[in-house]
Formats: C-alpha cells, sequence, structure tokens
C-alpha cells in the first residue's frame, strides 16, 4: 500500500517536472543563460566623434573602382558560393523539418499472379488467375508535446544560422577586397615615389659628375652619388616587385587570372566619421554573432526535444485495400476495406541511449555559448582596437605630414646650398633620404587610415552596400 503510494507521488513529480520543463522550453534558449554570456557596456571605452549615419561603407569612399572590384568579387568568390550553397542545404532542411509534424500517405498499385497445377489424364496442368489490388496507408505521430515541432524550430533556427553566415562571408569579401584595393593603390605610388626619386638621384649624380669635371667634387662624392643611384635602383625594382604581387593577391580575390594587368587607382580622401552607436546595439548586429545566437537557439530546442523523448508517442496509422479480378472493380474507391490504429507507445528500456543523447546535446550547447562568449569578446575587441586606432592613426598621419614638409623644404634648401658649394654631398644625400622617407611614411598613413576605417565598418557591423 505504501510502496504503490511512493510510486504514486514518484510518479506526480516526474510529470510536474514535465511540464515545467515543457513551459521554460518556451523561453529563449539565450535569455536563460544571458548571466553566463559576457555583458556589453553602454558605450565604447575609446573616445570617439560620430559625425553621420551611413547606410552602406563603400559608396562613403567615393570610389567608383572599388564599387566595381568589389561586386566582381562577389559575383566570382567560389567561398560565397560554397555558402550560398550551405544556405540553400539548410532552407531545405528545413521546409523538409515540417514533414514529421503531417500525416504521410502512401497509395500502391499491384497485379498478382497466382498459379496452381491440376492433373488429368495423367497430364499436369498448370492455370492462372489474376488480381488486381489498390492500397492506401496514412501514418501519423500526433505531436502532443512539442517534441517534432521543436526539432522543426531548430532547423528553422540553423537556417538563420546559415543565412547569417552567408551574410558574414559577403561582408567579408567585401572588406578583404577594399582593404587589398588600397594596398595595391598604395603599391603604385610607391612605386611611383621610387620612379621618381631615381630621377632625383640621377640628377644628382650628374651635378656631382660635372662638378668632379671642374674639379670642384672629389672622387669620393662621385662614388657616392653612384651609390645612391643604383640603391634607389634596386629600390624602384623591389617596388615593381610588390606591386606585381600585390596585383595578383587582388586579381585572385575578385575571381581573375592572377597576371597582374589590373590598373591601380589611387587613395582617396578618408570619409566622415560615421556613428557607430555602443556595443550593445552594433555587436549583435554583427552576423557572425547573429550565426551563433541562432545556433544557441538551435541547440536549446533539440536539447528540449531530445528530452521530450522520453515522454509517451500518440501515432495512428491507417490502411485501405481492395483485391479484385479486374482494374475497374479494384480502383473503386467504395470497394476500399481497411483498418485504423492509434497507439500510445513508451520506450522502457534503450541501454541509456537517450539518457546519452540528452547529455550530449546539452554539452553542445554548451560549447556553443562558450564560442559565442569569445566571440562577442573579440567583436568588442575588433571593434575597440579600430575605434581607437582612427585617433592615433590620424594624429600619426599629421606628425608625418609635417615631417614631410619639412624635409622637403630642407631638401631644397640643402640643394640650393650645394649648388653654391655651402654644403657638402653627405649633406645633400641625407636631406634627399629624409624626404623620400617622409613621403613613403605619408603614403602608407593615408592607407593606413583607410584600412582600419575598412576594419571599423566590419567591426561594427555596417552593411558594404545600402538598400537603396
Amino acid at each position: 500500500m505504501i510502496f504503490n503510494y511512493l510510486k504514486t507521488i514518484k510518479r506526480k513529480k516526474l510529470w510536474i517536472i514535465l511540464l515545467l520543463l515543457i513551459i521554460s522550453s518556451c523561453s529563449s534558449t539565450k535569455d536563460k543563460y544571458e548571466k553566463k554570456l559576457p555583458g556589453l557596456p553602454s558605450d565604447w571605452s575609446s573616445s570617439y566623434q560620430s559625425f553621420k549615419n551611413i547606410d552602406g561603407w563603400v559608396e562613403t569612399f567615393n570610389d567608383k573602382e572599388l564599387i566595381n572590384i568589389i561586386n566582381e568579387a562577389i559575383e566570382n568568390n567560389r567561398n560565397l558560393r560554397v555558402a550560398s550553397n550551405r544556405l540553400d542545404i539548410a532552407r531545405a532542411s528545413s521546409r523538409a523539418s515540417i514533414a514529421p509534424l503531417l500525416p504521410s500517405i502512401n497509395a500502391s498499385l499491384s497485379k498478382n499472379q497466382i498459379s496452381r497445377t491440376i492433373e488429368t489424364d495423367d497430364n499436369i496442368q498448370r492455370l492462372y488467375s489474376y488480381k488486381d489490388s489498390l492500397g492506401v496507408q496514412l501514418n501519423w505521430e500526433a505531436d502532443v508535446w512539442g517534441r517534432l515541432s521543436r526539432k522543426s524550430r531548430s532547423s528553422f533556427k540553423e537556417s538563420e544560422a546559415a543565412e547569417a553566415d552567408y551574410e558574414f562571408v559577403k561582408l567579408s569579401i567585401a572588406g578583404l577586397t577594399a582593404q587589398s584595393w588600397y594596398l595595391f593603390s598604395e603599391a603604385k605610388l610607391q612605386k611611383d615615389l621610387a620612379e621618381r626619386n631615381l630621377e632625383t638621384r640621377s640628377s644628382t649624380l650628374k651635378r656631382v659628375e660635372n662638378r668632379y669635371k671642374k674639379g670642384i667634387a672629389q672622387s669620393r662624392d662621385l662614388r657616392l652619388a653612384r651609390s645612391q643611384v643604383e640603391s634607389t635602383r634596386a629600390e624602384l625594382i623591389n617596388r615593381q616587385q610588390i606591386l606585381f604581387e600585390t596585383a595578383r593577391t587582388l586579381e585572385v580575390i575578385i575571381g581573375r587570372y592572377p597576371n597582374a594587368s589590373i590598373i591601380p587607382g589611387g587613395l582617396p580622401n578618408l570619409p566622415s566619421n560615421p556613428d557607430i552607436g555602443s556595443p550593445s546595439e552594433r555587436l549583435p548586429l554583427r552576423p557572425d554573432i547573429r550565426a551563433l545566437e541562432a545556433q544557441i537557439e538551435s541547440a536549446g530546442l533539440e536539447l528540449t526535444s531530445t528530452r521530450l523523448a522520453f515522454l509517451p508517442r500518440l501515432s495512428v496509422s491507417a490502411q485501405w485495400s481492395t483485391l479484385d479480378d479486374n482494374w475497374s472493380n479494384a480502383l473503386d474507391p467504395k470497394r476500399l476495406a481497411g483498418s485504423i490504429i492509434g497507439s500510445l507507445t513508451q520506450n522502457i528500456f534503450q541501454g541509456g541511449k537517450r539518457v546519452a543523447d540528452s547529455q550530449i546535446r546539452k554539452s553542445q550547447l554548451e560549447i556553443i555559448l562558450e564560442n559565442y562568449s569569445q566571440a562577442l569578446l573579440e567583436a568588442a575587441q575588433e571593434a575597440e582596437n579600430a575605434i581607437a586606432a582612427e585617433e592615433t592613426l590620424t594624429k600619426r598621419e599629421e606628425a608625418i605630414n609635417k615631417s614631410f614638409k619639412e624635409s622637403k623644404a630642407a631638401e631644397e634648401l640643402t640643394l640650393e646650398q650645394y649648388n653654391r658649394g655651402l654644403s657638402t654631398i653627405f649633406e645633400l644625400l641625407d636631406s634627399q633620404s629624409r624626404r623620400l622617407n617622409a613621403e613613403s611614411l605619408l603614403i602608407n598613413a593615408k592607407r593606413l587610415r583607410l584600412t582600419n576605417r575598412i576594419k571599423m565598418y566590419m567591426a561594427i557591423a555596417t552593411p558594404a552596400f545600402g538598400n537603396k
């Protein structure tokens, strides 16, 4: 008596726990684990001054060629095509996940041959008869506890994750193409600078040769000038090689054969500072973060579905069929006869498989949660680094620009003094080298600011193209 009472109490507790499980599973899985996830502050730690909202960052550079090559890269990129195929698979899988919620109906037509033998006058004869039949079968499992619907919703969440992955690949291609384009443009400007510097060094060599012929310059001056010409020539060859390599890299990114035939552009002026919002506003908009959030929800639904598999299943099966000597009667729906069976099944023992499945799903969910937490921190790091670099790179470019102007003025003054015999060849070559180094650094500083702006656009999930 007491034993039966205890069994009843345990059974009631089990049903209460399962009911609470079903109710709690209606809420967002991400919300349940909110305390385990890293919090996002109300503002960025780096100082920044916003100016305007933008719809798509590519247009802000006012570079038509950049727009063209990004479109070409998006059209030709193999990784994006792979992501597109994965998205198609995920969408098809999500549509297929609805099927278990609906009845399955199968129909069959058959023609049966039946033979028998008879013996007459010591002769054996085989007689044949034929039966035609029509069969219809229906099977359906009632989703009483919501197990099947949760599996279907999990599949749709996976489709959302695949769509976010596709957007992330597309955004990454746009960012990589833009950065490679401006790296290629810088390589062209650096090569042009090396060509101009070779002309300058050659002109200086002619001056030294004239002074040497007149007995004004020493042999040492002449050799130093020649050395600088050849050193500059070697630097030009190096810059040409870098230009070819960056060209081929860019061509592969946009899907062309790498023959270094692409024509570079220039370095545009940096657009106005965009409105970057707050971390809590911008970071969750990133496609890679949205993909992980969808995976969290999918894993939570799968976990709930696995736990609901412990409950009984209610299913209905029905079968109708006809059997007659000719097709006209066999295909007559009025002759269908059959049965309908409703069943309630409960798994008693499966060697711990369902318990293990539940543990696996829970561990998979924990892994995705950890990946999400890490991805969120890394996304915040990327954004903070890019935002902070906006100010430091601006100050650096301003300082280099001042250095370039001063070194250029010093070069002009030293050249004038050298022509008048007031400066040595060492001072002239040194002033030229300082001006060259400052001008090269200035080109690089402009490109670094453009690259950092692209990184910031990507870090704060600004779309490459607007919705126009």
